[in-house]
């Protein structure tokens, strides 16, 4: 429903309620005009057409000026294949690599070239030598064109895919005729560039160490480019550092006090500083920059490297996922107004960008403040990515807890028995399913379920859930024990469910003083009178 509303409203504020408000105030005053004798009912008549029509071909003429440019068409290029099997060559990505390089900031605005390395990294890593899982992703993206292509003896075949036509358009040509012959005759077919595209020479070695870089194999990234001292090398041998240096765990508390220098880190920046300093960077450099100064909590200098890489490459997802970190008040100059925005925009470019949906997911729950739409909407983008990335533990579970806030245990029930069967010797999966069964008013069921957690690593909130569901059983002893040990874990002022334990310690001393004053007055009746 409120897709329709959204699509008769277009980009006017109010919309289809503002069209019949003045209807509506239209109609009532001709009708307290024939009525008052002040118009003939011809008179009336003509002026009900004229004035209805007026203001309906008035807000059709605001509807087409106010409606939003179409959606972008996507294209997903997919590696070529050589074998059965992907071996994760650069044979296999060079005809990628070249088309993504020469549509770099000169596709025709209809279309939105999908990076192979996005699908490289949504695809799961046991997966990516399956060529089939490849296809079956690129379609889950909704793409309009799929471009497949592979070679036998000697001879590139392209074929490219309409998805939304179901039609096929083949090129075929010796592969000695080089990828930018191929490029050119895509472009015939799809009217992809601006301008006639220039072909980019691709450097193998560097092409290597990046898919190994996307495999994180990182001892082969830097055996690759050991004996280079080329940018797009020194770049590589940086991002190994910060991609280890981002996996650290800093202890902000000590953070507060003490400067804490990440040490990997610090060698990407010995390595990209010069080449900044030289006014040498490239969009991926600047990247690397903002996302290291963001981990350090250095904003300001995080944002002017992001928004120097946004204005290089402003369709790169991965770039607007790190100014998702900044401010909102340092995005209105790029034209974002909240995190809840940039991170939408992160998604459009690349449905398949977990990082980015599972923030955003949380984020518009959060902004929402928990309202039913809110969660729905959270529930929605998950549920799409989903459709991409199949059975992601993490999202599921995210899935499953926000089927929990909105009341819908029996949906998240089958979420959460599946990752307990993936994952049996977690204490979580215990908790989750404890929590299904006690929304389910299955206390019985629910009960060892949390008994195992806290039995597995005392999980801090199965405490709380096994005192209520001994105080429904009538088992105040028991009930007052847990919420005891629940409290005695509090972690802070705004632990929530410690502060539902002390309430449930004072809901049970009340319940057994109440019963104690029964009892004794139960006794007194049935003491023999003299």
């Amino acid at each position: 429903m409120s897709e329709l509303i959204s699509f008769l409203s277009s980009g006017i504020p109010g919309g289809i309620f503002l069209l019949f408000i003045v209807l509506f105030v239209i109609n009532l005053s001709l009708f307290f005009l024939k009525n008052s004798e002040l118009m003939s009912p011809a008179t009336w008549k003509k002026n009900l057409i004229t004035l209805n029509l007026a203001a309906f071909l008035f807000y059709a003429a605001l509807w087409f000026i106010t409606q939003p440019p179409k959606p972008q068409e996507r294209i997903v290029v997919l590696p070529t294949q050589i074998q059965d099997t992907l071996f994760l060559s650069p044979e296999e990505f060079l005809l990628t690599e070249t088309f993504e390089k020469a549509a770099l900031n000169n596709t025709n605005d209809r279309y939105l070239v999908h990076r192979w390395e996005w699908l490289f990294e949504t695809i799961k890593p046991r997966q990516r030598s399956q060529y089939a899982e490849w296809q079956r992703t690129a379609r889950a993206l909704r793409p309009r064109f799929i471009v497949e292509s592979h070679i036998e003896n000697g001879q590139l075949t392209c074929l490219i895919l309409d998805v939304k036509k179901n039609k096929r358009v083949q090129i075929s040509g010796e592969k000695e005729q080089g990828m930018g012959w191929f490029i050119r005759r895509l472009d015939g077919e799809l009217g992809l560039f601006k301008d006639t595209p220039s072909i980019p020479q691709i450097d193998r070695a560097i092409l290597a160490a990046r898919l190994a870089l996307y495999n994180k194999d990182y001892a082969r990234v830097l055996a690759l480019v050991e004996d280079r001292d080329d940018i797009p090398a020194r770049t590589l041998r940086a991002a190994v550092l910060i991609e280890k240096g981002l996996k650290v765990d800093v202890d902000q508390e000590r953070a507060k006090y003490v400067p804490v220098k990440n040490p990997d880190f610090e060698k990407a920046k010995q390595i990209l500083v010069p080449i900044v300093k030289q006014r040498k960077n490239t969009p991926e450099i600047d990247l690397l920059m903002g996302r290291m100064l963001i981990r350090e909590k250095e904003y300001t200098a995080a944002e002017m490297f992001l928004k120097k890489a946004y204005v290089e490459d402003p369709e790169n997802c991965r770039v607007h996922f790190n100014l998702s970190f900044l401010l909102p008040d340092r995005l209105k100059d790029i034209g974002y107004n909240s995190r809840v925005q940039i991170l939408k925009r992160a998604i459009y470019l690349d449905p398949g960008y977990r990082d980015a949906v599972y923030q955003l997911a949380n984020e518009i729950y959060l902004s929402g403040r928990g309202t039913l739409g809110s969660i729905q909407e959270a529930i929605n983008i998950i549920n799409r990515f989903l459709e991409i990335h199949p059975g992601d533990p993490e999202m599921l579970s995210l899935l499953g807890t926000l089927y929990i806030k909105t009341n819908y245990a029996k949906k998240a029930l089958p979420i959460y028995k599946a990752l307990f069967e993936e994952f049996p010797d977690d204490s979580d999966s215990y908790y989750n399913l404890g929590v299904c069964y006690y929304m389910l008013d299955e206390y019985n069921t629910a009960l060892p379920y949390f008994l195992k957690a806290i039995e597995m690593d005392r999980h801090l909130d199965s405490y709380l859930y096994v005192g209520m569901i001994y105080r429904k059983m009538g088992k105040l002893d028991s009930a007052l024990k847990y919420f005891r040990e629940r409290v005695a874990r509090k972690t802070g002022d705004d632990d929530t469910y410690a502060k539902e334990a002390m309430a449930g310690i004072r809901s049970v001393l009340i319940q057994m003083e109440e019963e104690k004053i029964a009892a004794k007055a139960d006794s007194s009746k049935q003491l023999p009178t003299h």
